[in-house]
């Protein structure tokens, strides 16, 4: 076949046509027509006796199975979910940045998304405030307390500004007259304040960014919000 497909080669077949004719792909044309003009047309052996050996293929399969074990390990990792025992045990916080309204000028002051989400419960409270800072966030504190019917033990949260600084930071201070134990997120870890990230994602896809869907006013806004949570 080697012989037949470079006399064909010869007399002016072109290497696209051989390789519909054969099958084959066209490097395979042209490496079995560059042997020929050497008069080879036979299998060559390969010199590679590395991967003829056993203990190469015992190597392989053991780098293969630790790359298997670590892939399912943070597989493992992801699905392990913890749920706290009882409603308020746990209380995630966190903030949102929303963008401007339709026809509102690019220059106008943005305002902030601020949500509590329990970790039994799923409860959810949600309101919007013009920023994010300390004193917003101690606001919206006072609103989460009232809102949820039962003790808060540990407000969870990241390591943001809004939630952290000297005893006499309003949301510290805030937490400390409510006998609330305050804790945070792993730095540079997020994730570990998933629930209240999820919330957030669908608070902005359900809510505010659904196709179609304009407010006339940032009150129009707010007052949405309410409704949806509620």
């Amino acid at each position: 076949m080697r012989q037949e497909l470079y006399r064909r080669w010869i007399k002016g077949d072109t290497v696209a046509d051989l390789s519909r004719h054969y099958d084959i792909s066209r490097p395979t044309v042209y490496r079995t027509i560059k042997k020929a003009r050497m008069d080879i047309f036979i299998n060559l052996p390969s010199m590679n006796y590395r991967y003829r050996k056993i203990e190469y293929g015992l190597k392989k399969l053991s780098k293969i199975e630790k790359i298997l074990a670590k892939k399912l390990a943070r597989r493992e990792h992801r699905l392990k979910r913890y749920e706290k025992a009882a409603p308020g045990e746990m209380v995630h916080f966190d903030t949102k940045k929303l963008p401007v309204m339709y026809e509102e000028a690019i220059t106008q002051p943005k305002e902030w998304l601020h949500v509590a989400i329990d970790d039994f419960s799923r409860m959810l409270f949600a309101d919007i405030l013009p920023d994010k800072t300390g004193y917003s966030s101690a606001i919206f504190l006072e609103e989460t307390i009232h809102a949820m019917p039962f003790q808060i033990d540990v407000a969870y949260s990241d390591n943001g500004s809004e939630y952290r600084g000297r005893p006499d930071h309003p949301f510290i201070a805030g937490l400390a007259r409510h006998h609330i134990n305050q804790q945070h997120t792993k730095p540079r870890h997020p994730q570990t304040n998933g629930k209240a990230e999820r919330v957030i994602k669908t608070i902005m896809t359900e809510c505010f960014a659904r196709s179609g869907r304009t407010f006339a006013s940032r009150d129009h806004r707010r007052k949405f919000l309410y409704a949806f949570v509620h």
